[in-house]
């Protein structure tokens, strides 16, 4: 199984939109996932802050645009994911950058 190669843990916020206000608010318990490096090389990203892209693999549902926290207090958000299926088997494939 995929899931007993996960070593992180992982707490997700999904954006709620209230009136012209945009919050985040937590959603589900913490659940196991692995975080890795997806280049050594860090990138330019929004408003020329140099950051990190990550990889995500995990078997909560994971949606563009989520914040994710770590168990060392790192911070991801969440722009790319894919749901992959086989052999009756789901997991998910999320591109994460720094935040």
């Amino acid at each position: 199984m995929i899931s007993a190669h996960f070593r992180d843990t992982v707490t997700l916020s999904r954006s709620v939109v209230t009136g012209n206000k945009t919050t985040y608010a937590t959603v589900g318990d913490a659940f196991a996932c692995h975080i890795q490096p997806d280049t050594k090389a860090y990138a330019t990203g929004e408003m020329a802050r140099t950051q990190k892209a990550f990889k995500l693999f995990s078997t909560a549902d994971v949606r563009i645009g989520d914040r994710l926290l770590d168990q060392n207090g790192a911070k991801y958000e969440v722009y790319g994911s894919v749901q992959y299926r086989f052999r009756g088997k789901t997991h998910y494939e999320a591109q994460l950058r720094g935040v």
